[in-house]
């Protein structure tokens, strides 16, 4: 077998995305991920972040394929309270998006932002997914900041 080569046609480059994070929030690697952009930390706070990450699947994939599976994993979390969604459709692109209300055993009371898309390429299919989480407190901004940062979205396969 000769040798094979990522990306190539064979195994294409994951698309690229661009994303505008609110003033002082920074990047961290996390794993599993691509990595993480993290609002600043305030002292006895749960510190908002949105994870981005990619993850392959077969050619023909579909957003209803992930859809049905973050709706599902999002309404397993402990105490979830699932809000309405709806498609929506970030710089030309179609995205499914979901906020769910839970309880984390650690961090109490949070606010998961879940926004995936599929980018279509030849030999693959890519989702993307932008998870923003934060306390949801009165008066906390971290959610429109997260809303904020999605929907600064703009993802393109790969060149």
């Amino acid at each position: 077998m000769s040798q094979q080569v990522f990306p190539s046609a064979s195994f294409p480059a994951y698309p690229t995305i661009k994303l505008n994070p609110p003033s002082g929030w920074t990047h961290q690697v996390v794993p599993d991920a691509l990595g993480a952009l993290m609002a600043p930390a305030a002292e006895g706070r749960y510190t908002a972040n949105v994870v981005i990450s990619v993850s392959r699947r077969l050619p023909g994939y579909q957003l209803r394929d992930i859809a049905a599976s973050v709706d599902s994993f999002l309404d397993a979390l402990p105490d979830a309270v699932l809000l309405a969604t709806e498609p929506v459709v970030i710089n030309s692109r179609d995205w499914h998006v979901r906020e769910a209300r839970y309880t984390h055993p650690q961090a109490g009371s949070l606010a998961q932002f879940t926004a995936v898309t599929v980018v279509h390429q030849d030999a693959a299919a890519d989702v993307v997914q932008l998870t923003g989480s934060c306390q949801p407190i009165e008066g906390n901004h971290d959610l429109k900041a997260i809303y904020s940062l999605v929907a600064s979205a703009d993802v393109t396969p790969a060149p």
